[in-house]
């Protein structure tokens, strides 16, 4: 069941991953500019922050296997619509508004949609985990996210050199539509739990209240996480350019370069967890913070790229004990039943950074290029704290 639950969410990120190569390039031919795009994507993001935690909650009420179903099958259904709108607004000479309108709410809905398979899977992994295996476990789910930041790009990057920016749109319609059905036939109609098969978890977990200090001590330096690991996309290839003193182009394949070192490390490091580590969900987080911001500082300082590949290498590797230790960790603060409602949640966290990160990033970056990775690294620093205070070893015997 595992391993199936892996499946779902790889499919489910690689349905995001592979069109993001060419989703500025065809909706600039669809007549959209810069500001208009980035409120698109925003959107997206938008429609996560408010629906992860539904989905999640619905989870928990309607069992975790029609969500991830639902989950699949309505982002290939909206990835149909935005390729129908694509079409029909680059078929035009010009800008025409209800296209422009179209495409702004097909990307909402479509957002609505993006978390919803993945916040079910974490919240099956946590049913069917015990709590002496829940990182490990939650490290599998991690490890389909980083393969498919790595994957997706690179698939997407390949299947656009033909000249169709369509093609990406196309492979990701049938992935999600395929699995789709393959998902509804391979998982269980009746739902393993580990309510049913590990009464002893329960009992210890059972009676934990959902909202508390605790949970959001997780779920702020888990943000932290995903503040750097989303600000990064926007910001490196500026970076590049204005502090390396590399050309537009440069600086472009350069940046991709890095994000495949950051997703390769990202991988080998939760590889590491699972089949050698295997640390508790605190002990990932109080490592994972120090790497991150490590490699944020040496980004500060770095003046050569070989600099900046050892940073990368540093948050890739923070990034995916951080991001894994979340999960992890969020779930073994709260009680059973509450696992796709903290799943969302979490969710949730991540939704927030895609909205926050970029749109604060790029505005101080202004002011000063190196005052975005400086922000995050105090970011970092300061929920860090507030969770070592929050998260001392003896309260946390169980993670």
């Amino acid at each position: 069941m595992k391993k199936k639950l892996f499946i779902a969410t790889l499919v489910s990120y690689l349905g995001i991953y592979i069109t993001m190569p060419v989703l500025s390039a065809i909706s600039t031919k669809a007549h959209m500019i810069p500001s208009q795009i980035g409120i698109m994507i925003s959107l997206g993001a938008a429609a996560m922050l408010l629906f992860a935690p539904i989905w999640g909650k619905m989870s928990d009420v309607f069992g975790r296997r029609i969500v991830m179903i639902i989950g699949l099958l309505g982002m290939g259904i909206f990835f149909i619509l935005y390729v129908i709108l694509f079409h029909m607004s680059i078929a035009s000479s010009k800008a025409v508004p209800l296209f422009f309108y179209g495409l702004m709410g097909t990307r909402f809905l479509l957002g609505i949609f993006m978390t919803t398979t993945p916040t079910a899977a974490n919240a099956y992994m946590a049913d069917i985990s015990t709590t002496k295996d829940r990182a490990k476990d939650m490290s599998s789910l991690g490890f389909a996210t980083g393969l498919a930041m790595v994957l997706g790009p690179i698939i997407g990057g390949l299947i656009s050199t033909s000249g169709n920016l369509y093609l990406p749109f196309y492979t990701t319609i049938v992935l999600l539509l395929l699995f789709t059905v393959i998902m509804t036939v391979i998982l269980p109609k009746r739902q393993a739990s580990i309510n049913e098969t590990h009464v002893s978890d329960k009992k210890e977990t059972g009676s934990k209240k959902f909202f508390s200090v605790k949970l959001l001590s997780w779920l702020l330096v888990g943000c932290s996480v995903m503040f750097v690991v989303v600000g990064l996309q926007l910001l490196t290839s500026l970076y590049l350019h204005d502090n390396i003193g590399q050309t537009v182009v440069q600086s472009a394949k350069t940046s991709s370069l890095l994000f495949v070192i950051l997703g390769v490390t990202l991988m080998l490091t939760q590889i590491l967890q699972i089949k050698v580590l295997n640390f508790s969900a605190r002990k990932m987080m109080l490592v994972g913070i120090p790497l991150l911001v490590l490699g944020l500082l040496v980004i500060t300082v770095a003046s050569a790229f070989w600099m900046l590949v050892v940073s990368y290498i540093l948050i890739g590797a923070g990034a995916a004990f951080g991001m894994s230790s979340l999960s992890a960790g969020a779930s073994l603060v709260v009680s059973q039943d509450q696992q796709g409602a903290v799943a969302g949640t979490v969710a949730m966290t991540q939704a927030i950074a895609g909205i926050v990160s970029p749109l604060f990033g790029s505005f101080i970056y202004q002011i000063n290029i190196k005052l975005p990775f400086l922000f995050f690294a105090a970011f970092a620093v300061l929920t860090y704290l507030f969770f070592l205070a929050n998260n001392s070893k003896r309260a946390n015997t169980l993670s």
